[in-house]
């Protein structure tokens, strides 16, 4: 589901919870050239000011203050942070500050907005209703290999006595495998991690392999404990839309980020 004013992406399953939840497009923005305009990424090479004034449209369209999002460095790796209000606005601002050599987000605390950024990868979002916990992951293909999604239920299940199966949980806007040709290396990691007859890899004519990172992914989540009707899938190909969406493998590299963003109200 889309807004129209700033266009955002918000996801069915929290609809009635007491949390918002959402992910940008690349519109509404001041971001210029093959960043515009709604480039939230601070590592793109775009003007810091114009990508904070961006930060602060997406985030006023949730009614959230900019500065007091939470954000990981990204490093396409599986480790899991929890943090409180005592990090609000830790790489909000700049990435220096940022949640260091971290790639997914869990907090009890009201009104500590979670954030990640992305251009193909995976966004995974969770929220128990039950304890009132949320958790916020950033999976490319590493991430998905090493099974972050189940790094990040496993964090909330230890440190907030979650129950996976009440768990509700998004798989945001990214790459399909219609547009996610891979190498044989990663051919053979992937049916290494989760077997050959998994249905995660599809062979085509001309003998590429293309990775469905959507579902191995959903696979994570079972592999966790969730339940499938409590997982909600966008079904939006971030490649095939890159019009809307800003795609690393659509723009050849050169591109912006969206933002995925968790609050607890």
């Amino acid at each position: 589901m889309t807004d129209q004013a700033l266009p955002v992406f918000r996801f069915n399953v929290y609809q009635g919870h007491p949390v918002r939840a959402a992910f940008s497009t690349r519109s509404g923005g001041v971001s210029e050239g093959s960043l515009s305009t709604l480039n939230l990424g601070l590592h793109v090479g775009d003007d810091p000011n114009r990508v904070i004034e961006n930060r602060h449209r997406f985030c006023g369209a949730l009614g959230i203050d900019a500065e007091t999002l939470v954000c990981g460095e990204q490093v396409h790796g599986n480790r899991v942070a929890v943090v409180g209000r005592s990090d609000l606005g830790r790489g909000a601002l700049d990435r220096a500050s940022a949640i260091p050599l971290t790639d997914a987000l869990v907090t009890a605390d009201p009104g500590v907005p979670l954030a990640a950024f992305f251009a193909d990868c995976v966004p995974l979002l969770f929220y128990d209703p039950g304890q009132h916990v949320i958790g916020l992951a950033h999976a490319g293909w590493r991430g998905t290999e090493n099974r972050i999604g189940l790094e990040t239920v496993r964090m909330m299940q230890e440190r907030f006595g979650v129950e996976p199966y009440r768990l509700l949980a998004a798989i945001g806007p990214s790459i399909g495998a219609c547009c996610y040709p891979v190498g044989n290396e990663v051919r053979i990691r992937f049916a290494a991690a989760f077997g050959a007859d998994a249905g995660i890899l599809r062979q085509t004519v001309g003998e590429a392999w293309m990775l469905d990172l959507w579902a191995a992914n959903r696979l994570v989540l079972l592999e966790a404990g969730l339940q499938p009707e409590n997982i909600e899938l966008a079904g939006v190909c971030t490649a095939c839309h890159s019009t809307q969406y800003f795609s690393y493998r659509a723009h050849n590299g050169q591109t912006g980020r969206q933002a995925a963003l968790i609050t607890l109200e």
